[in-house]
C-alpha cells in the first residue's frame, strides 16, 4: 500500500519512489505519531497550485532532486513553505563546495518539496524529532549549519 499523498494538483506527473519511501519510512519509525503530519509534494516549478496553502503551517520540509537525491531538509515553527522558500531566495542555501544553489533550482520541473505539515500544533517537539530522523537518514547533499 502506498502511502497517501497530497499535492501536485492535476499535473500527470510520476512520482519518483524515493519520495513515497521518504513517507513510508517515516511510518515505519513513527508509528501513529506519523498520522500528525500530512505529507504535501509540490513541485519547484509548479506551486500555484490549491496544495500549497496547507503548506503554511508547522512542519518540516524537504527539498528532492530527481537526479541528485536529497538537497535539504529543515524545519519551521510557524510557516514551513515561506521558511524552505526562503533557501531559494535571499538566503540561496549552497552547498558547502557551491555545487547546489537553491536559488537555480527555484523553478526547475526536476525539483520537488515535501512538506511534512503538522496538523495539531500542541504536538510541535514532534516537528524536532522528525527534522532529526529525516537529518540522520537522508543525508542531505546540503547540511544543517546547526547541531539540533
Amino acid at each position: 500500500m502506498k502511502p497517501p499523498f497530497s499535492g501536485l494538483g492535476s499535473a500527470k506527473i510520476t512520482v519518483p519512489s524515493r519520495i513515497e519511501d521518504i513517507v513510508k519510512s517515516v511510518h515505519e519509525e513513527f508509528g501513529s505519531k506519523a498520522d500528525l503530519f500530512k505529507p504535501i509534494l509540490l513541485r519547484m516549478d509548479a506551486l500555484d497550485c490549491a496544495e500549497f496553502e496547507a503548506t503554511k503551517s508547522p512542519g518540516v520540509y524537504i527539498f528532492i532532486h530527481e537526479d541528485s537525491g536529497c538537497l535539504k531538509v529543515g524545519k519551521s515553527h510557524t510557516n514551513a513553505s515561506k521558511r524552505a522558500l526562503q533557501h531559494c531566495g535571499n538566503d540561496n542555501t549552497s552547498s558547502t563546495d557551491g555545487t547546489i544553489q537553491m536559488a537555480q533550482l527555484r523553478l526547475s520541473d526536476k525539483t520537488y518539496m515535501l512538506i511534512f505539515a503538522l496538523q495539531k500544533e500542541d504536538s510541535m517537539h514532534w516537528v524536532l524529532a522528525l527534522e532529526h530522523y529525516l537529518e540522520k537518514t537522508l543525508s542531505p547533499r546540503i547540511t544543517s549549519k546547526r547541531n539540533g
